[in-house]
């Protein structure tokens, strides 16, 4: 990895949350997205935050010689992702577009502080199941975003 891999990533980081952000004056936050487990925009945005900053805290850990991993997930982490909502659910709309502002914001945050040098070695992903690279992990995250993205758009045109 060098230096202009590491700008690329960030950038793809960037583009991506800009253009969820771009997508949100068209959404009312409280339209729902998922038909079965009844989630509205809002609590994607939130479960996209939740999960940056679980992100974020194992590219800490690992930058500072350690590991960080989720302790209370189930195979599918249908039960962490419920409490998160649940959580989530007593802050108003604003609150919720604060906190995945702010958790982006952690996210880039620690992508911009790790040494290159530690960016293709083996760290603990925040899920505990899988090992691999900080740009493999920040790649991964970006999918989960864009896959987030894009059932809030699907949900705008039905």
């Amino acid at each position: 990895m060098s230096g202009k891999d590491k700008e690329q990533l960030l950038e793809k980081l960037a583009e991506t949350h800009l253009a969820i952000r771009s997508k949100l004056n068209e959404v009312d936050l409280e339209m729902p997205v998922h038909k079965g487990s009844g989630w509205r925009a809002r609590e994607i945005l939130g479960h996209i935050a939740t999960w940056d900053l679980e992100t974020a805290r194992s590219i800490n850990a690992y930058r500072a010689g350690s590991e960080y991993s989720v302790t209370d997930l189930d195979d599918s982490e249908v039960d962490f992702n419920e409490r998160a909502v649940l959580a989530q659910q007593k802050l108003s709309n604003q609150q919720v577009l604060d906190q995945w502002e702010l958790a982006y914001d952690e996210l880039k945050r620690s992508v911009q502080e790790i040494p290159i040098e530690l960016f293709s070695g083996d760290m603990l992903y925040p899920w505990g199941s899988d090992r691999g690279s900080v740009t493999r992990l920040v790649e991964y995250m970006l999918e989960h975003a864009v896959e987030h993205r894009d059932e809030i758009l699907n949900a705008i045109e039905a």
